[in-house]
């Protein structure tokens, strides 16, 4: 299994591609051997329940975007929430989380995760991995990830 920082070397230009940045190191982040500022959490593919439950008028609907995909929840033909993923070797990063205004992140979060996973799933990826501020798991991710490593802002 590889090292932390091996795992980071990987994901973190991903995770600079789904937040818009020019490389991991712009992201700002670093492994960090102490508490760290930010979380890096797993959960493997198949892990992630399928298929997107979705509430009355709801819909998926995914874009590529150039160094990422984009998915989009709507309801009744409006965006709702929307979230980002990359792709690397056998692995994808998902971030970018973003929820309109009225709307409940726990009911269309997996929804979001699940589209999302689905991707994962048809371009190799056995691994997915987030980073969040703080240490724990925002719950509209749902269950099944493990922490992977701490970063810290460099």
């Amino acid at each position: 299994m590889p090292t932390f920082d091996e795992t980071w070397k990987s994901i973190g230009p991903l995770w600079a591609a789904v937040n818009d940045s020019e490389g991991a190191e712009a992201s700002g982040l670093a492994p960090s051997s102490n508490d760290g500022e930010a979380t890096v959490f797993a959960v493997r593919t198949g892990d992630v329940e399928q298929p997107p439950q979705l509430p009355e008028g709801g819909d998926v609907v995914g874009a590529p975007l150039g160094p990422y995909d984009a998915v989009e929840v709507t309801l009744f033909g409006r965006a709702a929430a929307r979230g980002r993923i990359a792709f690397g070797d056998s692995v994808a990063v998902v971030g970018r989380f973003d929820f309109e205004h009225g709307t409940d992140p726990d009911k269309l979060g997996p929804a979001v995760l699940s589209a999302l996973a689905e991707e994962a799933f048809l371009e190799g990826a056995d691994v997915i991995y987030t980073v969040v501020e703080g240490h724990q798991a925002p719950s509209y991710l749902g269950s099944g990830w493990t922490e992977a490593g701490r970063l810290a802002r460099s």
